[in-house]
């Protein structure tokens, strides 16, 4: 690939981002741009949900002070198939386009780095039997993720996709029951992982052990759900971002509690931070819609990956 130089941007197509999008240095990134959101103030971010027929545009924005960098990212989401999407990285210092890049790696496997970093502080210690909702790229990633932090001795896997779930568990060198039904998957584990587009609840809290830690994932837009009445009634709540209440599960919190960290939430990056702590011997929802100072950490990593290793395209803007 010719060499950047000058004020040139940086074009990178989806195999490229995919290659510099590595185990461990992502969930690292990760956890330094949660804690950076609750510590730094150069640490802001924003988003906006456009709907147009038969589809939806999502635009989220994210800023770090240190390192510089200023991610804007537009995926647009069919209401089927798969979603197209690029981020456009700037530089804050000199005011000038950095990079583009196809999003749709970043955004997965982001998602997949908030679930483990949340995991490692959330999890309990020991073995642990993992079970996923869902099989698409989301899920996939998050479960290498999560194999990174969490001493994972089995997984059950549901989709509404039995197919789809046994090649996704084909891919795993550990014990794998493919089950019939999410509450069936979920029975018993320590460690759920919900990453689906549902916009009907999947568990109940008849699912779901008094102290198993549940990270969703998947309900991200308004209107979306997978955990069903009483999941979030007697659970520790945690959220990645305040969005969380009103296109998250929290968004389905009781009357009075909805829309507004309540008493019982914490944000992840202030515990993280050392600025809050978590008590009790009771179920834990990580109730996740991604943010975008997340995805502007990890692109810079990227970013910093492909510059170091020479990878993308040299493109001069206005020529």
């Amino acid at each position: 690939m010719p060499s950047v130089r000058g004020e040139s941007a940086r074009l990178l197509c989806r195999s490229e981002v995919f290659s510099l999008l590595r185990w461990p240095e992502l969930i690292e990134a990760a956890e330094r741009a949660l804690v950076a959101i609750a510590r730094e103030p150069g640490a802001a971010g924003g988003s906006l949900q456009l709907r147009v027929p038969g589809a939806a545009l999502h635009l989220k924005a994210g800023a770090l002070a240190d390192p510089a960098v200023l991610a804007v990212k537009a995926n647009l989401r069919p209401e089927a198939g798969s979603s197209a999407g690029l981020i456009v990285a700037f530089d804050p210092v000199r005011f000038t386009v950095r990079a583009v890049l196809d999003s749709a790696d970043i955004t997965a496997m982001r998602t997949g780095a908030i679930a483990a970093v949340a995991a490692r502080r959330l999890g309990r210690p020991g073995r642990t039997t993992l079970a996923v909702i869902g099989a698409g790229p989301v899920a996939r990633h998050a479960v290498s993720a999560l194999r990174q932090v969490a001493d994972v001795a089995e997984v059950r896997w549901w989709s509404r996709s039995p197919e789809r779930a046994r090649e996704a568990a084909a891919d795993l060198d550990l014990p794998v029951i493919v089950g019939e039904t999410p509450g069936e998957a979920a029975a018993g584990a320590g460690l759920v992982l919900t990453a689906t587009p549902s916009r009907e609840p999947l568990l109940t809290a008849a699912d779901l052990s008094r102290t198993a830690l549940v990270l969703a994932m998947g309900a991200d837009t308004a209107g979306k759900r997978e955990l069903g009445p009483g999941v979030l009634d007697d659970a520790r709540l945690v959220v990645d971002t305040a969005d969380a209440f009103s296109v998250g599960e929290s968004a389905y919190l009781p009357a009075g509690q909805a829309g507004r960290p309540g008493r019982d939430s914490v944000a992840l990056g202030d515990l993280l931070a050392g600025e809050q702590t978590l008590d009790g011997d009771r179920r834990i929802v990580f109730d996740s819609v991604g943010s975008a100072v997340v995805d502007a950490a990890v692109t810079d990593l990227v970013l910093a990956l492909a510059e170091r290793e020479d990878v993308g395209t040299g493109y001069v803007f206005g020529r």
